[in-house]
């Protein structure tokens, strides 16, 4: 069972964003593997706050709006 992870900022993370990396996510994945496993992949899309991400070895500033 293949499993693909996303996480993005919170911000980004939309019904209509998650259906697009779902669906383009497991196209790739079948593309580069095989197409069999498209019936058993799962793909999650997870937004987190800013607040718990971190860069260079800090936290990331809570008030920088996150990079594009």
């Amino acid at each position: 069972m293949p499993l693909i992870r996303v996480e993005l900022f919170d911000f980004r993370v939309n019904p209509e964003t998650s259906e697009k990396l779902i669906a383009g996510l497991t196209d790739a994945l079948c593309a580069a593997t095989a197409e069999g496993l498209r019936e058993h992949t799962w793909v999650i899309v997870e937004g987190h706050d800013a607040k718990n991400w971190g860069v260079g070895g800090k936290p990331w500033p809570v008030d920088q709006m996150p990079p594009a």
